[in-house]
């Protein structure tokens, strides 16, 4: 699952993962 433009910070998976963009 890939987030473009926009950070959910509230998901503990995409928290532990860098922001790439």
């Amino acid at each position: 699952m890939h987030i473009l433009k926009k950070p959910n910070l509230e998901d503990p998976k995409l928290r532990a993962k860098p922001e790439r963009g």
